[in-house]
């Protein structure tokens, strides 16, 4: 018998196969600003589609109208769904293409989302880090920048702020903040800048970096590469 949660992902796949969106999901905020391409369409009851969209849109003739047709049928049946249902809020399920290669098409989104913290007004470059290794930044670190992330992303790492097993950092020319597991974001500002808009955008990021950096993780070694070796045959 078919779910909620299977119908709600059906809808969701054919519509990023169909356009091919980088992902589509449904939220119950419509103010994640992150400054990559997306559309927010709302489903009534207070929950909205999040499409995200190609950074690079091929403007091929009658692209533009076969996208807003596609979300006009997927709007439409995401509420089906859930009245057939009866219930208030959809799943909140992300969808996401198949296959994204490793290092490849992820990375270029990760950079993007750097690129687009470094547009925030008096903001200069931005850089996601792995414990100390640098994932992707706005554009390449010059001496005195590179010689800045590293610092402050150990400092985030090393803070916790109250409550919160994550840290924050507030320096007068940077704001950095960890999350997910020992990742961290820079973004290297001119002072003054506004810290509480820089720390909304930054968490709307790394909400959505939460969905890429696992990606670039290796694949776990092959069960038999971690079975026991075979014994020697003894010797007569």
């Amino acid at each position: 018998m078919t779910s909620l949660e299977e119908e709600v992902r059906d809808a969701l796949k054919s519509l990023v196969e169909e356009i091919g969106a980088v992902s589509a999901r449904i939220v119950e905020d419509d103010d994640i600003r992150t400054g990559v391409p997306a559309r927010t369409l709302a489903l009534g009851g207070g929950e909205y589609l999040r499409v995200e969209l190609p950074t690079r849109v091929e403007r091929e003739t009658g692209k533009e109208h076969d996208i807003e047709a596609a979300f006009e049928r997927v709007t439409r049946q995401l509420r089906a769904i859930r009245r057939r249902y009866e219930v208030a809020r959809l799943p909140e399920i992300r969808v996401a293409p198949g296959q994204l290669p490793p290092g490849g098409r992820v990375l270029e989104r990760i950079e993007a989302y750097m690129q687009a913290l470094a547009q925030i007004e008096r903001a200069s470059n931005a850089f996601v880090t792995k414990g100390t290794q640098l994932v992707a930044a706005a554009k390449k670190p010059d001496d005195l920048e590179a010689a800045r992330w590293p610092f402050l992303a150990r400092r985030a790492l090393a803070t916790h702020a109250p409550g919160s097993s994550h840290g924050e950092i507030v320096d007068p020319d940077a704001y950095a903040m960890s999350f997910w597991y020992d990742a961290s974001l820079v973004v290297l500002l001119a002072e003054p800048y506004g810290v509480d808009f820089v720390r909304h955008r930054c968490r709307q990021v790394a909400r959505e970096l939460c969905n890429l950096l696992p990606l670039l993780e290796p694949d776990p070694d092959a069960p038999a590469a971690l079975g026991p070796r075979p014994r020697r045959p003894t010797q007569p």
